[in-house]
């Protein structure tokens, strides 16, 4: 190729042409700052791609850091809880320990006392009265003591209450258990199990439920009704006074409940959002 044909390919024009498209004579610093725009602009292009991509894993490392925040705090509150639920498994069972230990005491005594009473000579009628009703006073203190003995060991008794299993409110698992007893009552009726369901109607009209489940589903089902789209801050403080624990995120608020989490769009598209989001939870949680 001579040296027209090596600019005129330069210029877009084909080698050995009859007459070239321009007349334009390219020197070799015409070339040398084509080449440079051209290397310049490729510089551009992988520097835009470089930033898009460190963008992208800025984004990534910043949800990750915000699910480690959440694990972390998950197990702070996991560790508080279980502390709590020790601690109040220790109290319990040392009131019962107590309990049994005065009411061995006062079963002692009354019965020295009662022998001290049939010591004594010449006993008449009315120490006679007095010594059966102190008998009648020792046997009810013996059965006060035995009951006390069983509550005292009865971590494998039915319906007792884990010492592990921490509770939202007060009689949280009698009510959930009473909750499952109705079920397999209603369950037994109408699968003609008639044995069952007398015994499960006897249990559940000895043990009434105090209907706390029903009015904290209720509860749940009027603040997020009441919210409509989102959750103002007045919403989020009236279902921590409920039991349910707030936790923000970029997108999402996140209630949570004995571990089990709810996440719910700050910015929900559907106005029914919040009464889906009540019945989700009732059916979970309560």
């Amino acid at each position: 190729m001579n040296s027209n044909d090596y600019f005129a390919s330069l210029l877009g024009d084909k080698p050995g042409a009859s007459s070239p498209r321009r007349t334009t004579v390219v020197t070799p610093n015409t070339i040398a700052k084509v080449r440079q725009e051209q290397a310049a602009d490729a510089f551009a292009a992988e520097r835009a791609e470089l930033t898009a991509a460190q963008d992208a894993l800025r984004e990534e490392l910043d949800a990750q850091r915000e699910a480690c925040e959440d694990l972390a705090r998950d197990l702070t509150f996991l560790r508080e809880e279980a502390a709590a639920a020790k601690e109040t498994a220790a109290t319990e069972k040392a009131a019962l320990l107590a309990r049994a230990e005065a009411a061995e005491a006062a079963c002692a005594a009354a019965r020295t006392e009662l022998e001290a009473e049939r010591a004594k000579p010449h006993v008449d009628e009315k120490a006679m009265e007095e010594c059966a009703a102190k008998d009648r006073e020792i046997a009810r203190l013996q059965e006060l003591l035995a009951d006390a003995q069983r509550t005292s060991l009865s971590s494998s008794v039915l319906l007792e209450k884990p010492p592990t299993l921490g509770e939202k409110f007060p009689g949280e698992i009698r009510e959930h258990v009473l909750a499952a007893l109705a079920d397999s009552h209603a369950a037994a009726e109408a699968g003609g199990r008639d044995r069952r369901a007398r015994i499960l109607e006897a249990v559940l009209c000895a043990n009434p439920a105090a209907g706390e489940l029903d009015r904290r589903r209720e509860a749940v089902r009027q603040i997020l009704k009441d919210a409509g789209q989102s959750l103002e801050e007045g919403d989020i403080a009236a279902l921590e006074k409920l039991g349910f624990r707030y936790v923000s995120g970029k997108n999402h608020h996140k209630l949570e409940w004995a571990g089990i989490r709810f996440p719910m769009a700050k910015t929900p598209s559907d106005r029914r959002s919040c009464l889906n989001s009540a019945a989700e939870i009732a059916n979970r949680v309560f």
